[in-house]
This record gives structure tokens, C-alpha cells and sequence, in this order.
């Protein structure tokens, strides 16, 4: 039986830990979410960013989200308010969560800090599975 040379592990980069991802992020942070550099969150404005072409909008929230779980930066029982300006701009995330569809996996980082935040298992493994997580009582 032939096998596999051992590796580690490698944990997926969230944007801002790659040259290219860090370009994009500095084109995002005016409309709010993760400062990698200040270590900062700040709520957001999904809506706007939308309105740009070839918008990362889904990996800039959940890439922001996991930044700031992993760094000690958000509560769980405040998150929507610390990760989102608005309610229209929660209602534009779960639609794209949603329009992800059920076979697109998120990765490690994203899933961790959802399970950090009360996500249950079942709802954590797809984009689409989370979407009612984002569905708070307005």
C-alpha cells in the first residue's frame, strides 16, 4: 500500500493574512468590518458595499467575523450589532447566505467562530445552513 508523505496541518487565510486578500480588505474597510492592522471591528455597511461590482461581500463578513472571534473582539451576545451597521444590512447578508446554496462549505476559521458564538454544529457547516442564525428577533 503506497503511502502519503505527512504534512501539518494548515489552517485556511482569511484575507487579510495573504498580499492579494490584503488589497482587497483595504478596498472594504471603508465600508466598516475588520481592521487587521488596528485589530478593530467596526459594524458593516453590507448594503453599500454590495452596490460595488465584484464586491467580496460574503468572505469580507465572515472573514471579519472570524478576525475578530479569534482575537477576543466580539460578544456573543452583541454580535449582529457589533459585525452590522444596520438591519437592512443583516437582511442582505442572510439573503446571500442563502443564494450560496447548501453545497458550498465554509471553512475552518468561519466555523469555529460560529460555534464560539452559540451556532449549533448541524447549522455550521454550509453558507446557506447559517442563514437563520443571522435571523434575530428585530
Amino acid at each position: 500500500m503506497a503511502t502519503i508523505n505527512a504534512y501539518i496541518p494548515q489552517p485556511a487565510p482569511l484575507m487579510f493574512e495573504t498580499e492579494e486578500g490584503q488589497r482587497t480588505a483595504s478596498g472594504c474597510i471603508e465600508f466598516g468590518g475588520w481592521n487587521h492592522l488596528a485589530k478593530t471591528l467596526t459594524p458593516i455597511e453590507l448594503s453599500a458595499l454590495l452596490a460595488m461590482p465584484g464586491n467580496p461581500g460574503l468572505s469580507w463578513v465572515m472573514d471579519s467575523l472570524a478576525a475578530a472571534a479569534e482575537s477576543g473582539r466580539i460578544d456573543a451576545e452583541r454580535f449582529i450589532g457589533q459585525l452590522f451597521a444596520t438591519w437592512e444590512d443583516v437582511r442582505a447578508f442572510r439573503l446571500i447566505l442563502r443564494d450560496a446554496g447548501g453545497d458550498r462549505w465554509q471553512n475552518d476559521r468561519h466555523y469555529n467562530a460560529l460555534k464560539k458564538l452559540g451556532c449549533a454544529e448541524m447549522d455550521a457547516v454550509t453558507y446557506a445552513g447559517i442563514a437563520n442564525f443571522f435571523d434575530p428577533a428585530e
